[in-house]
């Protein structure tokens, strides 16, 4: 990393002086004399700063690119189960990309030596350090050391989420007590696990204790994920294993495609009951004083 990398880099984003400025936190003037070389020996501090920036703009652009292929490949097979991990290959290949997660996956045919600090990580693999640098977007997920990329949720996705979450919260205001409702943003970590960062489409957390400034440190009461074409298989799979063996007591899969309800349970985390759409479901851990419907 270099000025000259600097400068090259932020030429092919496009980015002006200014904003790069105000993103790393540096004078306007510092920049721009870097940009025009009247700085010739910039500090590391200040130029690991303006990597950082540049290097998470470079992956928000791949991951534009990424999810406009990964929407075309969902459309053009309908009837198939999404397999992110078989898309990624197919992806990786097509644009003979390296094995570093994909928003720090750059072309094989890039010179190395201008790769941005988190992307000297080749494995695939991603910690939690790693994953914070990212910022703090919603698209991106951590799974025992896999990032994952969501597709933007759509609008009945999102009405779902928030009629949902309302009727819940709605019920714990008038119930009282110390639960929370947290919808569509809040980081769920587990103790001793850091190659984890899930963000739920609903958590509801009746321990205080277990919320810092960035998220939780320990388990939810309560997990609702709303599928997509891109997450399904994960829902079910992944997501309810890691959820249910940290803790989690009612874990919900609400399934646009087939309009039912998986519901799972610590006593017996692998069997769901399943309810359709338009049925009163009752939620568990408020012993059947909640029921919600679809």
């Amino acid at each position: 990393m270099n000025a000259d990398d600097i400068r090259r880099r932020k030429k092919a984003l496009k980015l002006t002086t200014k904003e790069l400025a105000y993103r790393a936190e540096l004078p306007v003037s510092t920049v721009s004399k870097i940009m025009t070389g009247e700085t010739r020996n910039p500090s590391y501090v200040t130029l690991e700063k303006l990597d950082l920036v540049i290097m998470q703009e470079e992956a928000d652009r791949r991951i534009e690119t990424y999810l406009a292929a990964l929407e075309e490949y969902i459309k053009a097979h309908p009837d198939t189960d999404f397999d992110q991990t078989e898309f990624d290959r197919i992806y990786r290949e097509e644009n003979r990309l390296d094995n570093a997660p994909i928003p720090l996956a750059r072309s094989l045919d890039e010179p190395r030596e201008s790769i941005g600090n988190l992307a000297y990580r080749m494995s695939g693999m991603m910690s939690l350090e790693e994953y914070s640098a990212l910022g703090e977007s919603r698209i991106y997920e951590l799974l025992n050391g896999q990032l994952i990329v969501n597709d933007h949720p759509k609008v009945r996705h999102q009405r779902i989420i928030s009629d949902v979450g309302r009727t819940i919260g709605n019920f714990i205001s008038d119930r009282g007590g110390p639960c929370e409702v947290f919808i569509g943003g809040i980081n769920v970590r587990f103790p001793g696990d850091d190659s984890t960062n899930l963000i739920p489409d609903i958590a509801v957390i009746c321990d205080p204790d277990i919320l810092d400034e960035t998220g939780t440190t320990s388990a939810p009461d309560w997990i609702i994920e709303v599928t997509s074409p891109a997450t399904r298989k994960r829902d079910y799979n992944e997501k309810r294993s890691k959820y249910m063996k940290n803790g989690v007591r009612e874990y919900w899969v609400i399934d646009l495609e087939k309009e039912a309800v998986s519901v799972y349970l610590a006593e017996s985390p692998d069997m769901a009951g399943l309810y359709g759409f338009g049925t009163d479901i009752p939620v568990t851990i408020y012993n059947g004083d909640l029921v919600i419907r679809i």
